[in-house]
């Protein structure tokens, strides 16, 4: 008899864990109505942005490269610009870099559903040149109006531009990297090498992994972060 009873309440305990644990996966989704106003928010921007002749790049490109992922992403990679795949395809870091940052990803362990990648400029410069300011400055109010509607928990810059303009720094990506920032909103924001820079350094992977590393860590942390909640 006793057996019984203490096997019945062995089975309450599972079905509750059980419902405990459902429950809070399912509260750590975004509520459906938000994902869908997301994604119509930036089909809009992308509406707006298709089309964008601010400044000569748009002469030369061949599709803008608006970027991609997850609206709901809970982290975002920004670049600096598109270069020759990117141009071609019109999505972002599909190149040697992108093939390096997303394997990096991959092996990480971070889901895609949890990211979304695009640049400061979304059309590339000639010959993959360095942008410059006056093209940055006309590109980077769509970059932002990205960010305020993904609202990401972590921004992940790659390279100095990205790093530079979203902090409003000069100082060096080689003095930045791997430090973390808190932006206006609470964004936490942890800047990187730029992996194309990892591939003409080879050296300098290891301190890409590193950030990535912290990256992935304060992804972890957030997961498990009561406010990182819905109720």
């Amino acid at each position: 008899m006793e057996k019984e009873l203490y096997l019945e309440y062995l089975k309450i305990i599972r079905d509750f864990k059980g419902y405990l644990q459902k429950k809070m996966k399912k509260s750590k989704n975004f509520p459906p109505q938000l994902e869908e106003n997301k994604a119509h928010l930036l089909k809009e921007l992308y509406e707006k942005v298709k089309d964008c002749k601010n400044c000569p790049l748009h002469r030369t490109r061949t599709n803008l490269v608006f970027g991609e992922g997850s609206p709901e992403a809970t982290l975002m990679f920004v670049g600096e610009a598109p270069g020759k795949e990117e141009d071609l395809q019109g999505r972002p870091f599909v190149g040697a870099a992108g093939k390096l940052l997303r394997e990096t990803i991959k092996n990480l362990g971070i889901s895609e559903k949890k990211i979304y990648i695009a640049n400061i400029l979304k059309c590339r410069p000639p010959q993959n040149r360095d942008p410059k300011p006056e093209e940055i400055a006309r590109c980077i109010p769509y970059l932002k109006k990205q960010i305020e509607i993904i609202k990401p928990r972590i921004i992940c810059t790659l390279g100095k531009f990205s790093t530079q303009n979203l902090l409003n720094t000069t100082k060096g990506i080689t003095y930045l990297r791997g430090k973390k920032h808190t932006l206006p909103g609470g964004t936490l924001l942890i800047p990187t090498l730029h992996p194309a820079a990892c591939i003409y350094k080879p050296y300098w992977k290891e301190k890409f992994l590193e950030d990535l590393d912290k990256v992935k860590e304060e992804l972890d942390r957030l997961s498990e972060s009561p406010a990182n909640t819905f109720d």
